[in-house]
């Protein structure tokens, strides 16, 4: 992942809800909620394939792990303030991977989807 890329979604709120913007960044493009079937939709590159809520949660959860070891892999930059931060979005990352968070963070997302598209 690009560092730019990465200092933007650590950037973001330590919350559900910034949790939820990290999801549209990162699967904006490939997972949408669609009111009209009440499921979710994913982009296979050929075309969008309905998907179980579940496999929605588990995407979310894998996506916030990934991101926790993105941060872990960055070059340690002087200072302690840095390192702190990293430390706490790297363990918000991690509890965030449990199913409440997740269920939140999904929940968030829907609401953003359902913006975008009455938008």
């Amino acid at each position: 992942m690009e560092t730019k890329l990465l200092q933007k979604l650590m950037n973001l709120p330590l919350t559900d809800r910034g949790n939820a913007e990290r999801l549209q960044i990162l699967f904006g493009n490939k997972w949408k909620y669609l009111s009209r079937y009440r499921g979710w939709m994913r982009w296979d590159r050929y075309c969008w394939r309905g998907r179980k809520t579940e496999e929605m949660w588990q995407a979310a959860a894998e996506a916030f792990c990934t991101l926790a070891l993105e941060i872990y892999r960055l070059p340690v930059p002087p200072g302690d303030m840095e390192q702190d931060r990293r430390v706490r979005i790297m363990a918000w990352l991690t509890r965030s991977q449990l199913n409440y968070h997740t269920t939140l963070a999904v929940r968030y997302f829907k609401e953003m989807n359902r913006e975008e598209q009455a938008g």
